[in-house]
């Protein structure tokens, strides 16, 4: 009995195999997604075993949003963008921290509106990698990512100006994969045959 204690207690443990040579496409691509806490009536889910542990890193689901709301596009430098996580706290209550970082190159008006909007915000945003998939910074347990704007104006003739849009949340996945539907203004995006 004791024994099939300890298997289970195991039993969520992956492998981690890797074909060499195979390649590795580093980076995002260039527009994320991004919406209010608040505009999200319903969440897709981590499955989880017995113990309520995570045993997917993929969101069964889609997020369902109140009448009206859509995700709004946060273009931005992919070249610039920094997204990556790291764990944080003490065994047995470790989570990650989600990061991501996406300079925007405008510093208009536009720009500063919207910057202003997202700095009480609590938000979610959906990042697009090199393969396709989509990655999400925010969960429910957690209540969403929270959002650092800043601006440079660039120095001299040639420095670089932009809008940075700072992102960060904690969760208990490593930011977890969403195979959902995305509604736009331009229409619905990730939609699976």
């Amino acid at each position: 009995m004791a024994e099939n204690l300890i298997n289970k207690c195991f039993s969520t443990l992956h492998d981690m195999k890797y074909c060499q040579g195979t390649p590795v496409t580093p980076g995002v691509k260039r527009r994320a997604w991004f919406i209010s806490i608040g505009a999200i009536v319903g969440w897709p889910k981590i499955p989880v075993d017995e113990y309520d542990r995570p045993t997917s890193s993929i969101y069964d689901g889609s997020f369902t949003l109140a009448e009206g709301e859509k995700w709004h596009p946060l273009d931005h430098l992919p070249g610039k963008a920094d997204f990556k996580s790291e764990t944080q706290g003490e065994e047995p209550s470790r989570t990650f921290k989600v990061t991501g970082s996406f300079i925007h190159p405008k510093v208009d008006e536009n720009a500063a509106t919207a910057a202003t909007s997202l700095i009480n915000t609590r938000i979610v945003v959906l990042v697009e990698d090199m393969r396709g998939k989509y990655r999400v910074i925010g969960c429910e347990k957690y209540d969403g990512a929270l959002v650092s704007p800043s601006r440079d104006n660039g120095q001299g003739a040639t420095g670089s100006a932009g809008t940075t849009i700072l992102v960060e949340a904690d969760d208990p996945v490593e930011t977890p994969f969403y195979t959902g539907p995305i509604d736009t203004e331009d229409g619905i995006i990730n939609e699976q045959a």
